[in-house]
């Protein structure tokens, strides 16, 4: 696949109209998805604050912050992540490992949501930052439905996002001026390889194979649940198959939203 940077991009399409104007094209199309937007390096941040971790531990600690959420917090996490919530204030902020990438790896597909929340797009540089994006919830599912990096253990975290090396497809952009011909020199072929693994925060649950336990359960005689409670052993359903992988669990919220998806389609009729 050959790309093209946003600068070669912008510089090849405003021999036919100003700058501005081009620059404006280039992101509705990449939000109306007229035009796929790649990324070669990036990095995003993930983070919440203390208390977004230790908010389920306050009953079984009787308090909010002290010594007795300390001694509770060294029980429930791991010591990499024990070190940065305990003696801090419930509401400072507490930044997740996060997830990079280079050019050693793949270009990244961006959704569309990056350019409806973006904050700042140098096109000259190739840089886009967005100063937050929505992490969960039905925007996020509408704006950001494949973005691997947007992947956390907080139910309801912010963002912060550098990307660089904005690129765009070579023969879309070259379709967009057809009375033109793009230089021969300008772009470049994209590195197509096996998959590496990225930089940072590791993708920990494994819902792809989660789907597919449910769906196999839909193959047995008495297929999925319905009716009453059906939801909640569903959600069951995803969260045993789960803790038989990793030997932990998701956040209820993060489970409950893939049973809700799966509810809403065995209960919405099929038009004929």
């Amino acid at each position: 696949m050959k790309l093209i940077s946003s600068h070669e991009a912008v510089t090849f399409l405003s021999q036919a109209a100003p700058r501005p104007w081009v620059q404006r094209l280039l992101r509705w199309l990449a939000f109306d998805e007229g035009l796929s937007a790649y990324s070669r390096k990036g990095r995003v941040q993930a983070y919440g604050s203390v208390a977004d971790y230790t908010a389920p531990l306050i009953e079984k600690a009787g308090q909010l912050s002290g010594p007795d959420m300390d001694a509770v917090i060294r029980e429930e996490f791991s010591e990499e992540v024990a070190a940065k919530l305990i003696g801090r204030d419930p509401f400072s902020r507490c930044d997740e490992e996060p997830f990079v990438w280079d050019e050693s790896d793949e270009p990244k597909l961006l959704d569309i949501g990056f350019f409806l929340y973006a904050s700042e797009i140098d096109w000259e540089a190739g840089i886009l930052k967005a100063d937050f994006l929505p992490g969960y919830g039905e925007l996020h599912e509408t704006f950001f439905p494949d973005s691997e990096f947007l992947g956390t253990e907080l139910e309801r975290p912010d963002f912060e996002v550098e990307i660089a090396g904005l690129s765009f497809e070579f023969s879309k952009i070259e379709m967009l001026l057809p009375s033109m011909k793009l230089g021969q020199t300008m772009g470049f072929t994209a590195a197509q390889h096996d998959r590496r693994k990225p930089v940072g925060r590791p993708q920990k649950w494994d819902w792809e194979g989660a789907m597919a336990s449910v769906i196999a359960q839909a193959q047995h005689p008495d297929g999925l649940p319905t009716g009453p409670g059906a939801q909640a052993r569903i959600e069951a359903l995803i969260s045993d198959w789960l803790v038989q992988q990793v030997q932990e669990a998701p956040s209820p919220s993060q489970v409950r939203q893939r049973a809700a998806k799966i509810i809403q389609m065995i209960e919405t009729p099929k038009i004929r």
